[in-house]
């Protein structure tokens, strides 16, 4: 294990989990809890246009786990479309997802300019001629332009979310262990027991010491309640469970809202 990627859907964790991860002694965060705004924009715009990454992006990832070690954690979240491409180009790759409730990550990510952005790309691509976007779109989760065009905000991004829960299955079917599911939720209760559970003794042994340096805040776990109507709660809740949690489960029609 030379580097760490924490991968999903933006608002799900991701930050938080990577700057825990950075309180082990052997790890090193290049960036320091945040993005590098040109390797966020050419992998997210990779996995929305169905292709892989830049060279530049895959030379910068090999470079930071050769130079920034003894172990990498890296945090631009849609690498979990290239989890397993990453798996066979670098050297020794983790991959840690994690799994927030639906309405506690759509209630961030409807308050973030920046994942509310590429709703804006997507439509100004819709009528490129060159670069157009492909659909069903794998990123967005939507099927048309005009389902991104008739939907509201809280759907799309439930959307969203299950379709990177699609790629966190396709990728962990490749990559079995090397891809980690991380429950938010167990995460904000009690960060170092949640961190013993996800890596091997060995691999704790390789971390290093940890130290907390990132205070879990419990409120992230309701605050919800003062963003969304109960009516879109249940929306998404009824989408959680049909398209993530159950989706094997046969469901009745769902009733046409006005």
């Amino acid at each position: 294990m030379n580097a760490i990627f924490v991968v999903g859907t933006g608002r799900s964790g991701t930050h938080f989990l990577a700057r825990l991860l950075a309180g082990f002694e052997n790890v090193h965060d290049p960036f320091h809890g945040e993005e590098s705004g040109a390797i966020l924009q050419d992998v997210a715009k990779a996995a929305l246009h169905h292709r892989l990454p830049s060279e530049a992006t895959e030379q910068h990832f090999r470079t930071a786990i050769r130079t920034n070690g003894p172990i990498l954690v890296d945090q631009h979240h849609p690498n979990l479309f290239f989890a397993s491409h990453w798996a066979s180009r670098l050297d020794d790759p983790l991959f840690l997802y994690p799994d927030r409730p639906a309405r506690q990550t759509v209630a961030s990510m409807m308050r973030h300019r920046g994942v509310r952005s590429w709703y804006r790309y997507a439509r100004k691509k819709a009528f490129s001629l060159k670069d157009r976007l492909p659909y069903p779109n794998r990123f967005l989760g939507v099927d048309s332009y005009f389902e991104l065009e008739r939907s509201p905000l809280h759907l799309l991004c439930v959307k969203r979310i299950a379709a990177h829960h699609r790629a966190y299955k396709a990728e962990k079917e490749k990559l079995g262990s090397r891809l980690r599911r991380v429950a938010y939720e167990t995460l904000v209760a009690d960060p170092e027991t949640a961190l013993e559970q996800i890596f091997s003794k060995d691999e704790r042994a390789r971390l290093g010491h940890f130290t907390l340096t990132e205070e879990p805040k419990a409120a992230s776990l309701e605050k919800y309640r003062d963003i969304l109507t109960e009516a879109q709660v249940r929306e998404i809740d009824e989408i959680e469970n049909r398209l993530i949690r159950n989706p094997n489960r046969n469901y009745a029609p769902a009733h046409v809202r006005s």
